[in-house]
């Protein structure tokens, strides 16, 4: 496992991911990431995700590739879909 890599000029981290993953935002499904390597600006450390790994309660906010549901696509993934080790982007 590698670790997800920051950028400094725009205060992204960058990590692998499952492909196809599900955005969300307050329980609904707001866009998904299409590709297997995307942009994360911080954590949050909340409700169980429901996927396991090495952080059950930890999500991980982005903006969906294709967003719906009229919240513009911004919202939280399961660490346990990114592959990288999330321990380095900033809390929430």
């Amino acid at each position: 496992m590698s670790t997800c890599e920051g950028d400094a000029l725009n205060g992204h981290w960058w990590c692998e991911n499952k492909p196809g993953i599900r955005v969300q935002w307050a329980g609904q499904t707001v866009g998904y990431l299409n590709s297997d390597t995307n942009w994360f600006t911080c954590r949050y450390e909340g409700d169980p995700t429901g996927g396991g790994g090495p952080h059950p309660n930890r999500w991980i906010y982005t903006l969906a590739d294709t967003p719906h549901l009229g919240h513009g696509g911004w919202g939280f993934v399961k660490d346990s879909d990114v592959i990288d080790e999330t321990n380095p982007l900033p809390r929430c």
